[in-house]
């Protein structure tokens, strides 16, 4: 009686169901019901567990993309080239408060775009999904920083010798020259087209991958 109802146990309810229907067969058929339903439930096991790791070993290595960058970009990553972008940005300002009024229009726009950035970025960095939403960030300081820039050197005894925000202004733009020109967008759409079919996407879902994000 022990051994039975510690066998009973070891069944899942649906298992139960089955044996309940196998007693009804004749003892041929109920031992091939038995052998095909075990087969099925194994070939799908081994399935969903080899193919779910190897689509999350992909993800694994895709959402790395971000901060080690893609390899055929030799070292440069979408992130360090964005923190370059906010690092000289905020001394880029830093000269224009030293230089021009509290109040100068250019000024307050470049302070409150590098504000949206940073906070986009460090969005971004804590794995949130707003990639799209820092790329929009990131435009708009490169804007707010040329029209800064450009009325200092409207204030400027030497427009063409400025000293060391020139040296910065360079920097920032250099960073995103470099960015335009990584391979990151490249290889996170042929991985979002890998995974993006029949069976990787379902693969992909019952392993709790998520979407890797391009910079548009």
């Amino acid at each position: 009686m022990a051994n039975a109802e510690f066998s009973e146990k070891q069944y899942t309810p649906q298992q139960q169901k089955l044996a309940a229907l196998e007693t009804k067969l004749p003892a041929p058929l109920a031992n091939r019901a038995t052998a095909l339903a075990l087969s099925v439930v194994l070939m799908a096991a081994a399935f969903v567990g080899f193919g779910g790791a190897k689509v999350r070993t992909r993800y694994n290595t895709a959402k790395q993309w971000f901060t080690v960058g893609v390899a055929a970009d030799n070292g440069y990553s979408l992130s360090e080239e964005l923190t370059i972008r906010a690092n000289t940005a905020a001394n880029v300002i830093t000269t224009a408060g030293n230089t021009l009024e509290a109040d100068n229009a250019q000024l307050l726009a470049a302070k409150d775009a590098l504000e949206t950035f940073d906070e986009e970025l460090e969005s971004v960095s804590a794995g949130k999904d707003r990639m799209h939403a820092l790329c929009q960030a990131n435009a708009a300081l490169g804007s707010a920083i040329d029209q800064l820039y450009a009325k200092l050197q409207e204030t400027a005894e030497n427009p063409l010798k400025m000293g060391a925000v020139q040296g910065q202004y360079g920097q920032f733009n250099s960073a995103g020259s470099i960015i335009a020109n990584l391979s990151y967008n490249t290889a996170v759409y042929e991985y979002q087209k890998d995974v993006g079919g029949f069976p990787a996407s379902l693969l992909g879902a019952l392993s709790g991958v998520k979407e890797v994000e391009a910079f548009v």
